[in-house]
């Protein structure tokens, strides 16, 4: 073949037994990874992986560990805040699974992480008889069937995620949802779904809902007001746990609570259509009370993804109700009974009028038909959009202190002085035209979201003057560059404002007060923003998209676009804008003489050499903006000033402020006494 090869390279025969280290240093390959065809016996072998670190859900879960029963395909899931939690997480699913078969699980596969391998679990292992399997290093292929099972998890949470539009948080819960209908679907390989072949019990699946879901939750009964919504308003995120009821994620709160009598609005392209013609509207959804051959179903639940126990939260019943000894609430009640039994006799959604006909009746059946459907819910399904308060109201509830959300304020007794608050907001941003309609989609313009917040202002003395709703945007969310630019606000040096009330106490002069309304919102957006308002903020339509035409509090770039703004108005006016701080302006005339105004933020302080410059500069302002005029000085942010015009002096203090931190540190009570100050 070859000319010049040496006879004894060319006779060399192969020695086997021999290995040809540079061979195997430059070829040696990873073997491959043959199908495991071993039949497991039920609970014989248990495989167990801990999911990759995902967005931080609403309870603080990072992780997820699951657990897979090898012979039926049964899995659980259960979001942990971090990998220590895995072990006791396991223990807790293993004792389950025990309980409810009443066979022992005899092997634990995992790959070997430091959360399986704690001493605890050990010796938990060896006293139950259980023999730990670890998997070989970096060879994850050997606990193929939990890897698997995680990446089919994470592809159905990302698929119920983008299809609902929600937010990554919501991922614990949409995790419990698809372990719950997984083991409630054909498996390959079964004739049976993995929680029949793992109890021996048919499911009911005629609950499922398509997730994320609108979804309207009747308040319990000690809950409701007379005048207020009667369901609390949501999406519906999940199954509860080992109860009869729904999860549903309320609007405004990101908190979850659990009820069971539920009104869907699931979409047409979602919801069934039969040949009937049956509309795809929204559904009156209850849970039946009573047992039936899916009753193993519900017991089952505890061992699904168990969401977070942080987001979880349920109603708290006042002992008494309001409404006691009340005729016209006592004629409600019965109204509510009635609609109660009505209920209770109405089918499960998902099975037919000829089923409940000929089921076998029972010691109490009635024989009224189920009624109808209502059909103004296919007319206007909005017109019962509303939101509701979660707790109710309590007689020790702090009322010195704004609500932290419009939820809370809907609960308080002085719900009616923060729902004309609200109203004077919306007022004002349609007024002024603070936003527009526009068509697009979230996808197109990445809106920014908007919620109410609350302010109880006082004065000096800490009294109480107004109560104030304010719509922001939450500017957390806007990208530098592309939203916004640059960020400031007009606000004073602090020995500006004291050399100005200083020279206005030495010279006599008139000083004045006065507040801007809706300052920021006289500004134009200097971007293009969009927004997503809060529900019903327009005439109780839903949430929607709407481009923002003007500076609305929360943006980033607000507070400058207002000063600004101001700086355009008053510069015309005569006034000039100090070199050295740019929050003072001096205006000079020849017969009102010279005028000073502070500006700080929304509120300007004017002081002047006579009282016609004074009121000459506040009609100037007037005219350009809405303004309240709150005449002589007497409070400005939040500290007292008192005047004595007769001995040219004029002190600053801060009473509220002082007692405000008294409180908060227990010396409310302490005796004072009078220490000079240098």
């Amino acid at each position: 073949m070859v000319d010049g090869m040496p006879l004894s390279v060319a006779d060399a025969e192969r020695v086997f037994g021999t290995v040809c280290v540079p061979c195997v240093d430059g070829k040696m390959v990873q073997a491959p990874h043959p199908r495991s065809s071993t039949k497991t016996t039920k609970c014989e072998l248990v495989h167990t992986d801990v999911g990759a670190p995902l967005t931080e859900s609403l309870g603080g879960s990072i992780y997820f560990i699951t657990a897979l029963e090898d012979s039926t395909g049964f899995i659980t899931a259960t979001p942990i805040k971090k990998k220590g939690m895995a072990s006791q997480v396991l223990k807790t699913h293993i004792k389950q699974l025990e309980t409810l078969t009443g066979v022992h699980v005899k092997r634990v596969r995992h790959d070997g992480a430091k959360e399986y391998l704690t001493n605890d679990l050990k010796a938990w292992y060896e006293d139950k008889g259980i023999t730990s399997e670890m998997t070989a290093p970096y060879k994850a292929q050997q606990n193929g069937k939990a890897e698997r099972a995680n990446l089919t998890l994470m592809e159905r949470v990302r698929a119920a995620l983008l299809d609902a539009g929600a937010e990554e948080e919501l991922l614990a819960e949409a995790l419990a949802s698809v372990v719950h209908v997984q083991n409630r679907s054909p498996k390959a390989g079964l004739d049976v779904t993995p929680l029949e072949a793992l109890t021996g019990r048919r499911s009911n699946v005629s609950g499922f809902r398509d997730w994320g879901s609108r979804a309207w939750a009747l308040k319990p009964k000690k809950q409701q007001r007379k005048l207020e919504p009667r369901t609390d308003v949501g999406r519906f995120v999940g199954y509860t746990v080992g109860e009869k009821a729904y999860r549903i994620f309320e609007d405004g709160t990101n908190k979850v609570f659990e009820r069971r009598d539920v009104l869907m609005e699931e979409t047409p392209a979602k919801a069934d259509s039969s040949g009937d013609g049956s509309s795809a509207g929204p559904q009156l959804t209850m849970t039946e009370d009573s047992d039936n051959k899916g009753g193993m179903d519900e017991s089952m639940d505890m061992l699904d993804a168990e969401g977070d126990g942080g987001e979880k939260s349920l109603p708290v019943e006042d002992s008494e109700s309001e409404d006691d000894g009340d005729p016209d609430s006592l004629a409600d009640d019965n109204e509510d009974e009635e609609r109660q039994g009505q209920n209770d006799s109405m089918p499960p959604i998902g099975t037919s009028t000829s089923d409940v006909c000929n089921s076998a009746p029972g010691p109490r059946g009635s024989t009224r038909r189920p009624s109808p459907k209502v059909t103004w819910w296919k007319k206007d399904p909005k017109a019962y959009l509303a939101t509701g308060s979660e707790w109710a109201a309590k007689d020790d509830c702090d009322l010195t202190k704004p609500p932290a959300n419009e939820k809370e304020a809907r609960a308080r007794p002085d719900w009616l002085l923060w729902k004309q608050a609200i109203r004077e907001e919306v007022a004002g941003h349609k007024k002024l035209g603070t936003w527009s309609t526009t068509k697009g989609s979230n996808k197109q313009h990445k809106a920014v979201k908007t919620r109410f917040v609350f302010d109880i202002q006082h004065d000096a003395e800490g009294q109480k003057t107004r109560y104030k709703a304010r719509l922001v945007a939450q500017g957390f969310n806007q990208v530098p560059g592309r939203d916004f630019d640059e960020t400031w606000a007009p606000v004073p040096n602090s020995a500006t404002s004291r050399a100005l009330f200083a020279v206005a106490a030495a010279n006599g002069w008139e000083v004045h007060h006065v507040d801007v309304k809706t300052a920021f919102l006289n500004a134009k957006m200097d971007r293009e923003m969009y927004i997503k308002l809060p529900e019903g903020a327009e005439s109780g339509e839903r949430a929607d998209f709407r481009r923002l035409n003007l500076a609305l509090y929360g943006t980033k770039q607000a507070g400058r676009l207002w000063g600004i703004k101001l700086k355009e108005e008053l510069e015309p006016m005569g006034a000039t804008r100090s070199t050295v701080d740019p929050c003072l302006y001096e205006w000079h005339h020849p017969v009102h003489g010279r005028v000073f105004i502070l500006v700080y933020v929304v509120g300007l302080i004017v002081a002047g050499e006579r009282f016609s410059g004074l009121e000459a500069i506040k009609s100037g302002v007037a005219a350009k903006f809405e303004v309240r005029d709150m005449g002589v000085v007497k409070d400005f942010i939040g500290m007292q000033v008192m005047r004595d015009k007769k001995t040219k002096k004029l002190r600053l203090s801060s009473p509220g402020h002082i007692m405000a931190l008294l409180q908060d540190f227990g010396m409310h009570t302490c005796t004072p006494n009078k220490t000079a100050m240098a």
